[in-house]
């Protein structure tokens, strides 16, 4: 069954696991990608577990931005994704409690990790996680 919400397509897999395909804007898809190896699918999961991971963290690049509600992009550049629906629910949840679509958020949270990338903070994130013993990122 798929289900398509504004320009998200959604489908549950026999195995538990969601299927999802998020639309980005060519800029935020590129911001996402640029200068890393790492697969676009692995990259917007990692965005997506990264922003709702720093919820609550006084951070003020964390919320959508006021000044962007409303606006639209062109989206163009699709990402098909395999998620645990728990991680999708809290992320549409996040939306709601923003007053913003799941399609803004998850431009929102490209960029948000582009950003935190750049900064060198989600490798910071994984060296503090094996250190700690988690074994796992948060990011």
């Amino acid at each position: 069954m798929t289900t398509t919400v504004g320009g998200l397509e959604v489908a549950r897999e026999d195995g538990g696991k969601l299927q999802v395909t998020v639309v980005l804007s060519r800029l935020a898809f590129e911001g996402l990608t640029s200068g890393t190896d790492v697969p676009a699918t692995a990259a917007m999961e990692g965005a997506l577990r990264c922003y709702l991971g720093d919820r609550g963290s006084e951070r003020p690049a964390w919320p959508y931005p006021d000044f962007l509600r409303g606006s639209e992009t062109e989206k163009d550049a699709p990402i098909e994704l395999e998620l645990d629906p728990e991680l999708w629910r809290e992320f549409e949840e996040e939306a709601g409690r923003q007053g913003v679509s799941v399609e803004q958020l998850a431009e929102h949270a490209a960029f948000y990790f582009a950003a935190e990338l750049d900064a060198g903070r989600v490798t910071q994130r994984i060296l503090d996680d094996l250190e700690s013993g988690e074994g796992g990122a948060r990011g």
